[in-house]
């Protein structure tokens, strides 16, 4: 009886991951078809404090304070549920390879015609020659620093939503801090 609810309990998490994979493919393969989105005015500012409110338990949970600095009114025309998507992305990536204690730091403020948004945890660095590849479907650093239940996509599907949006995103790590800054064109 017990081996048989093991059993279960193993296909039933099984199951969510492959839910999960299943959407995360979906989610990429709608961004690739290039179909148009409608944007509409986004305060990203609000969308970017309601994010770091929802993940701060989440992060102290982990061990990891999350400290923030949000700019107010910077807004810019955009899908909400996928700039909300990328910002899950990034945070969730952050509290996975945060160093044990570390905090988290969430930044955003305009600059010039563009809004720029940074998520930054310290943490065993990310070897250069590995950094162009960290948007790559699948693509994990090692085994190592990947011993968490993800397939590889978040980053790769956080690159389409920012490249939907016009924007870039860039990845750095040195001085063991890993940071993932992401700009985006401000509503005119």
């Amino acid at each position: 009886r017990e081996e048989q609810r093991q059993y279960v309990d193993n296909i039933s998490v099984e199951s969510r991951r492959m839910r999960e994979l299943v959407e995360d493919m979906l989610t990429l393969s709608r961004a690739e078809s290039g179909r148009a989105v409608s944007f509409v005015p986004v305060d990203l500012s609000d969308l970017v404090t309601d994010a770091a409110l929802r993940f701060e338990p989440v992060a102290f949970e982990a061990g990891h304070p999350l400290q923030y600095d949000i700019q107010n009114d910077v807004s810019l025309s955009g899908d909400r549920q996928q700039l909300d998507q990328l910002l899950d992305i990034l945070l969730d990536n952050a509290v996975k390879y945060a160093a044990a204690g570390a905090p988290i730091r969430l930044t955003l403020n305009a600059s010039g015609k563009t809004a720029v948004l940074a998520v930054e945890n310290p943490g065993e660095p990310i070897p250069a020659d590995k950094l162009p590849h960290l948007f790559e479907r699948f693509y994990r650093v090692d085994d190592a620093r990947s011993g968490t239940d993800g397939f590889g996509l978040g980053l790769s599907i956080a690159q389409q939503i920012v490249q939907r949006h016009r924007g870039t995103i860039a990845a750095a790590s040195d001085r063991g801090v890993t940071r993932f800054t992401v700009t985006l064109p401000l509503r005119h």
